[in-house]
């Protein structure tokens, strides 16, 4: 009730547009008259009174929301480490599954001698994956739609034709399997100029 009555006083005193015309008196009661005077020494002990009230309901919410909160937090810990263990247990299940386990799975089956270029080029691929997907996520968290950040995902997840041959002539020359004074003479698409002979 207290704060009920404190409310109703503010509010009926309320402005909420105020023009130049309009001015507003205001006045100031000295702490001698506020003692004499019935109303505000009312008003002043309701005022009071709300205030321990309030002070007595959050002290109590207070009170009860740190054993709630205490339960929560320990619920949440044990939530936070279960999924820890599950994520770990399907870690270890898919091991074998990954793209890197996958395609070393894939090279054993190729000549040892040929690997590094393999890997350069899973590596290579790998790259521009994480960077394809750091676009994708930065323009969604721009506000973009996820055919934009898709459509910017395929371009830098892409590799053309010359990329490609070009990476392949790199790899070749840094391996050995080529030599750079042979490979300068094949074009951009990877293929020798025609001679008129």
């Amino acid at each position: 009730m207290p704060l009920f009555a404190l409310l109703l006083f503010f509010t009926n005193n309320s402005v909420f547009a105020q023009t130049d015309e309009i001015q507003l008196e205001t006045t100031i009661i000295g702490e001698d008259k506020i003692k004499f005077n019935y109303i505000a020494q009312q008003i002043l002990e309701k005022i009071e009174l709300s205030k321990i009230i309030l002070s007595q309901l959050q002290e109590e919410k207070y009170l009860e929301k740190t054993e709630e909160q205490k339960l929560i937090d320990k619920q949440r810990e044990i939530s936070k480490q279960k999924l820890q263990e599950q994520i770990d247990r399907m870690n270890r299940n898919y091991e074998p599954f990954t793209p890197r386990n996958s395609f070393a799975k894939y090279l054993t089956g190729v000549d040892k001698t040929y690997h590094g270029i393999y890997w350069d080029q899973f590596n290579f691929i790998t790259e521009k994956i994480k960077i394809a997907k750091a676009v994708q996520v930065s323009i969604i968290n721009q506000g973009g739609t996820y055919q934009e950040a898709f459509k910017e995902y395929v371009r830098y997840a892409s590799m053309t034709k010359v990329e490609m041959i070009q990476l392949t002539q790199e790899l070749n020359i840094k391996y050995g399997f080529a030599d750079a004074k042979v490979q300068k003479q094949f074009d951009k698409y990877g293929k020798l100029p025609r001679t008129n002979s």
